[in-house]
């Protein structure tokens, strides 16, 4: 069973997520901010993390910096998502530790796409 992490503080963002991840051997799980992943990092052991990059009280680029730190949670690939697809976006990103980085509206193709290359063969279905 694959499990997925979404982090979004939009509730219209996570269903439209959770549409284009689900799966056969796929359970999703949703925390509304960097701070409440973390802590559901620690309880669910997610494959994968698909985050939002502004959010309160964490955003995605903290979440990410915060996973890479955490030796529990390191190894986890974080997508980052962000409706701002310039140069800086894409620095911060990689500087936080970001394992792909799509813009919104990320496409499903795209998405799916990316979590294929993240978990290879434990992909969802």
């Amino acid at each position: 069973m694959t499990k997925i992490l979404i982090v979004d503080d939009s509730r219209t963002a996570v269903a439209l997520l959770q549409v284009f991840l689900v799966g056969r051997d796929v359970q999703l799980f949703v925390a509304r901010d960097g701070a409440e992943a973390l802590e559901a990092g620690h309880s669910i052991a997610p494959d994968l993390v698909v985050t939002d990059a502004e959010m309160p009280r964490m955003d995605g680029y903290a979440l990410c910096a915060a996973i890479r730190s955490d030796p529990a949670l390191r190894a986890i690939p974080v997508v980052l998502l962000t409706s701002h697809g310039d140069a800086e976006s894409r620095r911060r990103a990689a500087a936080a530790g970001a394992s792909a980085f799509l813009t919104k509206p990320a496409t499903p193709a795209a998405l799916r796409t990316a979590v294929r290359d993240l978990l290879g063969a434990a992909a969802p279905a």
